[in-house]
């Protein structure tokens, strides 16, 4: 069943909705409206941070967008699904958050009729979205080894960094070699565990926390909408948890070097607007612009692992979570 969660009727209509496939929400559209279609891979904080963004900005340009959000709830056959009833409906924009959410789009990149914009995509490349002459989209990628150094300066004792990620998104299979490789500079051993759905997550982390000294998670939206399972067998092995996603931070991660999702969907939003105002298609990719990279520690977090954040990490923090 769809769920309407806000409306906004002038100058931006947005409809918001979490399906399950087997059954379709209508439009129901008016002369001159902009039809915007998004298809969120899961639903998570950094995710939604996205949607804001790109709503907000549609809604300031004073342009008739009518939006529609729906999750694909981490299901590759639930995204190909939504992206056929969009393209059925007459979209004049589909958006894909995530990157299995985003693929699910590609196989319309040459029909000449809809503009297709991706978001929240790590490596657009290896998810092969790339090159495409209907294709737009902005990635969440962030340097490795800031993140990395980070996390040395917090915990200088690290020597095993446990990654757990799901092997069908591209975003985290392709992170790994670079992972593997600034990791091996720094003298540290990358540490696999693999989980392929949300209910595979608190089995994964058991194997281990016993294994590693830190766990990170990197934009992988199988863990990340598991996070709050991921924290608590950590916290109670007093294995500290970094993250990419500064949104998720406050959920038990003691830090995050990346990107700002709101401002990822403001550079979407305006890819959107682009794609409208041309009259031919736009193929290009953006990255976050490195004044909108966040820090944000938590210092709770840190205590239950037995760490003290050390003041030079505090100084630089944009924003830092209190212990309570």
């Amino acid at each position: 069943m769809t769920k309407i969660f806000k409306t906004i009727l002038l100058p931006i209509y947005l409809l918001a909705a979490v399906t399950s496939c087997k059954k379709e929400s209508t439009f129901v559209q008016k002369a001159g409206e902009i039809k915007v279609c998004i298809n969120k891979i899961v639903d998570h904080e950094a995710l939604n941070e996205t949607v804001r963004g790109i709503t907000d900005t549609l809604q300031a340009s004073g342009r008739a967008f009518k939006v529609t959000v729906e999750s694909s709830q981490g299901n590759a056959i639930l995204a190909r699904q939504l992206t056929d009833k969009y393209i059925g409906q007459g979209a004049n924009v589909i958006i894909g958050i995530g990157t299995v959410a985003a693929q699910s789009f590609i196989r319309y990149a040459n029909d000449g009729q809809t503009r297709l914009v991706f978001s929240s995509v790590t490596d657009p490349k290896a998810a092969g979205l790339t090159g495409k002459p209907q294709v737009s989209g902005v990635s969440n990628f962030v340097e490795i080894a800031p993140q990395i150094d980070l996390f040395l300066e917090i915990l200088p004792t690290l020597k095993r960094l446990g990654f757990l990620y799901n092997p069908g998104e591209a975003n985290s299979v392709a992170l790994i070699s670079d992972l593997k490789n600034v990791l091996t500079q720094k003298g540290i051993t990358l540490v696999l565990q693999a989980a392929t759905k949300t209910s595979e997550v608190q089995q994964a982390m058991e194997n281990l926390v016993s294994k590693v000294d830190a766990v990170f998670i990197s934009n992988d939206n199988t863990a990340l909408s598991a996070f709050k399972c991921i924290v608590n067998v950590a916290t109670k092995n007093k294995i500290p948890v970094f993250v990419s996603d500064t949104d998720i931070v406050y959920k038990g991660a003691i830090a995050a070097l990346g990107p700002n999702q709101y401002k990822i969907g403001v550079q979407t939003a305006n890819l959107v607007l682009e794609q409208h105002s041309s009259k031919a298609f736009i193929s290009k990719i953006e990255y976050p612009r490195s004044e909108d990279t966040l820090l944000v520690v938590n210092q709770d977090a840190a205590q239950k692992c037995g760490i003290v954040l050390a003041d030079s990490v505090l100084k630089k923090a944009q924003k830092v979570l209190k212990a309570t």
